[in-house]
């Protein structure tokens, strides 16, 4: 099964960094959680599925969606449209999900409920807004990727401390030490190479990249 692309309703705008991000999943299922699906559009992206209560996606958008399969929901309901829509991504089994539209926003309340709900998703997760990119990393699991020059890199544990935090081509790097839930040691360190990666043993540690343009 190849990768879901989820997208929210938190504002984004279609740069060049996100289209490069969606280019190389073009055989990707998208599902839009209600504005999300503008969004969608925005990037040249039809939905395959449009979920939610709809309390905020325009009519000019239902329009353009006239061929898309919409699963209404009650305004009243125990989750958000965002959830919703990560639920039915899941049910599909992808290798991969890609989160955009979860983060900013003018509700706190969404943004935290949006980043501690990625300790809910048993699969590689990544969400991304214009000048950041996060994912979480659980017991035993290590992520490699190719850093920027001037991208910020910052490991928060998020739910208890993070033991056997190691990291490789950082600039101050962590060798099995531990993270302590609410310090910020590991925030802001800077990548040291052409290649970095970050590995831990015990915990939930949300590893997050910020981008200066």
């Amino acid at each position: 099964m190849s990768a879901a692309i989820v997208f929210a309703a938190a504002p984004l705008t279609p740069t060049p960094r996100l289209r490069a991000c969606l280019a190389n999943l073009q055989d990707a299922y998208i599902i839009a959680a209600d504005a999300g699906a503008t969004t969608a559009l925005a990037f040249g992206l039809t939905p395959d599925l449009v979920i939610g209560d709809l309390d905020s996606i325009d009519e000019s958008t239902l329009s353009h969606l006239a061929n898309v399969q919409v699963d209404r929901f009650p305004r009243d309901k125990d989750a958000t449209d965002g959830q919703l829509a990560i639920e039915r991504a899941l049910e599909r089994q992808p290798t991969h999900l890609y989160l955009l539209g979860f983060l900013g926003g003018p509700r706190l309340d969404q943004f935290l409920a949006n980043v501690l709900h990625l300790t809910r998703i048993g699969l590689p997760t990544t969400v991304f807004d214009e000048r950041n990119e996060a994912r979480l990393l659980r017991a035993h699991e290590e992520h490699t990727w190719s850093p920027e020059a001037d991208e910020i890199v910052s490991l928060l544990p998020i739910a208890g401390d993070v033991t056997g935090v190691r990291t490789v081509g950082l600039r101050w790097p962590l060798g099995g030490e531990t993270l302590y839930l609410g310090d910020t040691r590991g925030v802001s360190n800077e990548p040291a190479g052409e290649q970095a990666s970050v590995r831990i043993e015990h915990g939930l540690l949300l590893l997050t990249r910020h981008f200066a343009q």
